[in-house]
């Protein structure tokens, strides 16, 4: 069979993986794709590889293969080489910077809540990362339409603070490995906003958004938050600071929404999910941790779970002091006002993503609109204009997030 230009491309990647592994021979089978709605920069292939033919032991190796779509008009209008290197920096420089680390601790159960990096190929438009392929261990997205639960949700706080007491306590006591693998994490999602023309777009979707509640019974939540009718108001939102004047800053995941994380339930759970993996660190950089939380906490939240706000940063909080007890660094003492002032100011960067993000989550299949065929139409800012099939859960969701953030100023 005449391979296509996909194939070779997968087949360079897969040969390149095991050359480093001294395999030779191996048969490669494709095991499924990601949908429009899961990969907007990418592809993700699934494969299961056999290796080791004609030896003692053969292997199978269940992978994810991650690469950047091709498209000359995508990458002209958005930063794909820029978001996958700084994927392949996160798994090949920070995330091992971070087993080391913990190593020296000598922590029995080290943070290590990631995809197993087996190879990274940066060649121009051939931008690929082979990963571990978690559903063989029965780790699992959330269905990204449908709400998550407080058991989720604290899970992923929980770990959420491992992840930045990891930070913290590097940058107190190895500042200058911190440092150098810091220095260059710009704020690559500000980037993408700028180079896709998309600031316009989501500032008239956020005043469409303003509009819904204006005349809600409860006038407060619009007087609080009508100031976001200015598109500066927006644009500073959605820019990362990333030294904050207390230096409560941390890497952060950077793309926080439902599919960017993987749970693990047991047959006795419930549907209660025991464990975590968090996904895709393309848009990873430094600021407050308030930028991964209200990110996340407003994409996933309905109204009910908000009620538990308190409890929820107050999961976070203990996960954190407790993780950098472990880590022996005590130097810092975060409260929970420290997070709560936090939330005020960097929180609006989870607000003003909120519309952008619950449309794509609550979008039918046949309504995500492909990022490569917009951006080749001339308007890739057109995938925040399509129309809802969902558009009155949409509002519910929004509504309770607008008022949840007001309730804090």
């Amino acid at each position: 069979m005449c391979a296509t230009k996909t194939e070779d491309d997968l087949n360079l990647w897969i040969e390149d993986f095991l050359k480093k592994r001294r395999y030779s021979k191996y048969e490669l089978e494709l095991t499924g794709n990601s949908s429009k709605a899961d990969g907007y920069l990418g592809e993700v292939t699934f494969v299961k590889v056999l290796t080791g033919i004609g030896r003692e032991e053969e292997k199978i190796y269940n992978l994810v293969v991650k690469s950047a779509k091709k498209s000359a008009e995508l990458r002209r209008q958005t930063p794909i080489k820029d978001v996958f290197e700084r994927e392949m920096f996160m798994y090949s420089k920070v995330f091992p910077a971070f087993k080391a680390f913990q190593q020296e601790h000598h922590l029995e159960r080290p943070f290590m809540k990631f995809a197993k990096c087996y190879s990274v190929f940066n060649e121009n438009q051939r931008e690929a990362i082979i990963l571990q392929n978690l559903k063989y261990l029965e780790f699992n997205v959330h269905d990204r339409k449908t709400s998550q639960d407080l058991e989720h949700v604290l899970l992923t706080f929980s770990n959420y603070g491992k992840l930045h007491a990891l930070s913290l306590a590097m940058k107190k006591q190895k500042p200058k490995i911190y440092d150098n693998l810091t220095r260059n994490m710009t704020d690559l999602l500000a980037k993408f906003i700028v180079q896709a023309n998309m600031l316009d777009v989501m500032s008239e979707l956020f005043r469409d958004c303003l509009d819904l509640i204006k005349n809600d019974a409860d006038k407060s939540v619009y007087k609080k938050l009508e100031y976001f009718k200015e598109r500066e108001e927006l644009e500073k939102a959605l820019h990362k600071i990333p030294n904050p004047s207390d230096g409560f800053s941390v890497i952060l995941h950077g793309d926080c929404w439902n599919n960017n994380m993987m749970y693990y339930y047991n047959e006795n759970s419930n549907g209660t999910p025991q464990d975590i993996m968090f996904l895709d660190f393309q848009l990873s950089s430094v600021a407050s941790p308030i930028y991964d939380l209200s990110y996340y906490l407003y994409a996933v939240a309905d109204g009910e779970v908000l009620k538990h706000f308190d409890l929820i940063l107050e999961t976070y909080l203990t996960s954190l002091n407790g993780f950098l007890d472990e880590l022996q660094e005590t130097s810092y003492n975060i409260t929970m006002e420290d997070l709560k002032r936090h939330w005020r100011e960097y929180g609006k960067f989870g607000l003003a993503m909120c519309p952008f993000i619950l449309k794509i989550e609550l979008s039918e299949e046949e309504e995500v609109v492909d990022f490569a065929e917009s951006a080749e139409a001339g308007n890739i800012a057109a995938t925040l204009t399509t129309e809802l099939k969902h558009r009155e859960v949409f509002n519910t969701r929004l509504r309770a997030v607008f008022k949840h953030y007001a309730s804090l100023l």
